[in-house]
């Protein structure tokens, strides 16, 4: 395998998907935020394996096992460490609490893993047995 994506364009295309939920929460309020939560949760399972942000970036998802696209299977596996702590917002009074404390966490987590790992994993990577290449060095 080659040497693992471009950090500084995973943090970007992160950014990316994370404005693109801010969107869908403000613009189709009440629902937009569950709506945004899917969106991170499914985003890896279309354009051929890239959230739009990645695709933009140029980055792309793939499964360690055979290099193929991953589903939304693994699109959910890999996202919900970060999807999930989103939902604690509903929780009344110490939701939003919950929300920064553990995204913070989480988010830190993750970060860490992805810049110490020689391949450039994050914990959801592992669970689903994924990785983030770039889309240039792949073809």
């Amino acid at each position: 395998m080659d040497k693992k994506a471009n950090v500084l364009h995973r943090f970007i295309a992160k950014t990316i998907d994370l404005l693109i939920f801010g969107f869908l929460s403000e613009m189709f309020y009440p629902y937009g935020y569950l709506a945004g939560v899917l969106y991170i949760l499914i985003s890896d399972g279309f354009f051929d394996g890239a959230s739009l942000g990645k695709r933009i970036i140029g980055l792309k998802v793939i499964t360690v096992l055979d290099e193929k696209q991953p589903e939304f299977k693994e699109s959910i596996i890999r996202n919900s460490f970060v999807a999930v702590p989103m939902l604690f917002a509903f929780i009344p009074f110490v939701g939003y609490f919950l929300l920064v404390t553990v995204s913070l966490v989480i988010y830190a987590t993750e970060i860490y893993f992805i810049i110490k790992s020689p391949e450039g994993e994050r914990i959801g990577d592992r669970f689903a047995f994924t990785r983030v290449i770039d889309v240039q060095k792949h073809g």
